[in-house]
């Protein structure tokens, strides 16, 4: 959950000294003299390749594999930074669940038929990867609600079901929305002590769609479940207590 913002900080600061040292190197190789602040970086798809060159002379640049390949020649040294980074703040991130489910009343089995994922993480860097994030940590949070219990013997406090791990079947995509009844929306924000202006997800991806799951059956059927998981049996008994008005 604080991966991008603790470790991508660190990156962040340790790319910037490698970009330096690499501008630093063009222009030991560059033709014409020219200080590191006039060079600029950029990729070029038709050489599939970065390209530095000096701005406003674009016919004089060198590519990054070149250049690699003339620092090693010349023996110039590995062009490299360690950077150490700990984080002075700890700001959250905010994730919000819309659930739609159906209810088979006589079956007690629950359907998930339309989600609404909602999160504030600063400025993403891979947005693609926070929406899967969320796709993801809902998944999670649907295999928690329905699947997921670790019962233990109540005279020797072993664990009921040791085996668990080995037996139990995550929930997958037949389980779950179909991608296009999987709507993410992001907030735009800036977090300022974040690597380009980004906060981590993690686990707020999961951790607030149990009760969107819960509300979205209240919803559905009038009946509040307050203990996880909702097993089809304690639905179901929560229902004809419902109907019988207990």
């Amino acid at each position: 959950s604080r991966g991008t913002f603790v470790g991508g900080e660190a990156a962040r600061r340790a790319a910037s000294i490698v970009k330096q040292k690499i501008l630093e190197a063009a222009v030991r190789l560059l033709p014409v003299a020219v200080n590191p602040e006039a060079l600029r970086v950029r990729y070029d798809p038709a050489r599939e390749d970065a390209v530095i060159f000096i701005e406003g002379m674009p016919g004089y640049s060198i590519t990054l594999r070149e250049l690699a390949r003339k620092v090693w020649q010349k023996n110039w040294g590995t062009i490299a930074a360690v950077v150490s980074y700990r984080a002075t703040s700890a700001p959250p991130s905010f994730t919000v669940y819309y659930v739609e489910v159906e209810v088979d009343t006589w079956t007690g089995k629950v359907r998930p038929v339309r989600v609404v994922a909602g999160a504030d993480v600063g400025t993403p860097v891979n947005p693609d990867m926070v929406e899967g994030q969320l796709h993801g940590g809902f998944a999670m949070a649907w295999g928690m609600v329905f699947s997921e219990d670790v019962p233990y013997n109540p005279e020797t406090g072993e664990p009921a079901n040791r085996f668990l791990i080995t037996d139990y079947k995550i929930p997958t995509a037949q389980d779950l929305p179909s991608v296009e009844d999987f709507k993410v929306i992001l907030a735009s924000t800036w977090e300022p002590a974040g690597p380009f202006g980004a906060k981590g997800l993690g686990e707020a991806a999961m951790n607030p769609a149990a009760g969107a799951i819960c509300n979205a059956i209240y919803n559905a059927v009038g009946v509040r479940v307050y203990e996880l998981p909702v097993t089809p049996d304690k639905l179901l008994k929560l229902i004809r207590e419902k109907e019988v008005g207990l």
